[in-house]
């Protein structure tokens, strides 16, 4: 059962308990502040994208995590149990919409972490018994999802943990009811991170500007959709998302921000894609190049300049 429900549910079973209504005040499990931050890589062999994720929980968070929800909600049926991609622990999932985009499973060890697929169609990972809960302050890596689908934004949800309110409960008498049972839901943290997306030409960005059209695709974008973005005032960073068209030349790649070399963050690979983090430090500009052959047989150059403005 999941943990978060586990709380909620012992919770009201305590408050039907006879016995005079007890207000008992349980301390905030506030974890807005985490984050999933996730490094993509392509297998060109087996054309697999590979999401490696590390979940980030700052010091300012009142719980420990315990897990987190993405979604693979996808447009085309497929099947679900895909023998190309990679797994380490025991799927047995058959309950969610065909339409849930297909992933393999690579968990830390698979003796602490349960992982899977819901009925809703999320990729779900949470650690048994709370042996491996992410404190404050903390991070935890080694996540892999391996999909054929390239990757995009997509919403997360992350899970507090309620122990603390476990060790209040299980110390109340016999018989207390419980006025305000508290319910972990409240204090669900959803996001947005990297993920795999079902994707088609009208969800990408070409970054404008060069002719023909096939030489505008060989740098797409799903994370920016536009080559000014305007962010939030406060904002350090931004991830930039880039799917390469299956047809460049990696050697003759480029990346500057604000005019410095910064290519070696990038991994250009024919019909690979990157999730990379750039600095915001006042107007950004990032400026990707790379040549491409045509279907003529020609080469072209792709180069596109985003500009961001916090």
């Amino acid at each position: 059962m999941n943990r978060t429900l586990k709380i909620h549910c012992l919770a009201i079973a305590v408050a039907l308990i006879a016995g005079g209504a007890v207000a008992q005040q349980f301390p905030p499990l506030t974890i807005s502040g985490t984050s999933l931050t996730c490094a993509v890589s392509y297998d060109s062999a087996r054309q697999v994208y590979r999401y490696a994720y590390t979940i980030n929980a700052p010091s300012t968070n009142l719980a420990p995590v315990v897990g987190f929800h993405l979604d693979l909600a996808g447009k085309s049926a497929r099947t679900q149990l895909d023998p190309t991609l990679q797994n380490n622990i025991v799927r047995r999932d058959n309950k969610q919409p065909a339409t849930t985009i297909p992933v393999g499973i690579i968990v830390p060890d698979p003796g602490i972490w349960r992982a899977g697929i819901t009925p809703g169609g999320q990729f779900y990972i949470y650690s048994r018994k709370g042996l491996m809960d992410v404190p404050a302050g903390a991070a935890q890596g080694g996540i892999v999802i391996e999909s054929h689908q390239p990757p995009g934004l997509r919403t997360v949800r992350f899970h507090p943990s309620t122990r603390a309110w476990n060790t209040i409960i299980d110390a109340l008498p016999l018989g207390t009811e419980l006025e305000n049972p508290p319910n972990g839901r409240d204090y669900i943290a959803t996001t947005t991170a990297i993920g795999p997306a079902d994707l088609t030409d009208a969800d990408f960005y070409s970054g404008g500007g060069q002719q023909p059209a096939e030489v505008n695709k060989f740098l797409r974008y799903t994370a920016p959709l536009d080559n000014r973005v305007k962010l939030p005032a406060g904002t350090t960073s931004y991830t930039v998302v880039v799917l390469y068209g299956t047809t460049i030349v990696p050697s003759t790649f480029q990346a500057t921000l604000s005019g410095v070399d910064i290519t070696s963050q990038f991994h250009p690979a024919p019909g690979g894609a990157d999730a990379v983090t750039i600095p915001i430090n006042g107007t950004t500009k990032l400026h990707l190049s790379v040549d491409g052959t045509k279907s003529s047989g020609g080469k072209g150059t792709d180069s596109d300049t985003l500009t961001f403005l916090p």
